[in-house]
């Protein structure tokens, strides 16, 4: 499946897909308006449940929780595995940690 990017300050959170998938969420760059300085990649069993857990003040991870509450664009990078297994988005997830070297998820 093909990769979508989304502008989470400007999607309706609630039409994100329901669906396994691996994502990364990145800042965005003011120039380019480009995804810069990867922060997580993540996999999942439901992409929006995730990406707002992930926006609440309750993220576990405080690294991702500084990023996410700030006034900072967030730009996050997703691909449906709606097929997968598992093993399968692990396996995905980690050739995206190696490929965006995301500082939150050290």
């Amino acid at each position: 499946m093909a990769k979508e990017t989304v502008n989470l300050g400007t999607i309706n959170l609630d039409d994100l897909p329901q669906r396994k998938s691996v994502y990364a969420i990145f800042a965005q760059s003011k120039d380019s308006l480009e995804p810069i300085n990867c922060r997580y990649v993540g996999e999942t069993d439901n992409l929006e449940e995730r990406t707002k857990a992930h926006l609440s003040e309750n993220e576990q991870n405080e690294c991702l929780r500084k990023f996410m509450q700030s006034d900072k664009t967030k730009l996050m990078i997703y691909e449906l595995l709606p097929n997968s297994d598992k093993a399968e988005r692990l396996q995905k997830e980690k050739e995206w940690i190696t490929a965006y070297n995301p500082e939150c998820n050290k």
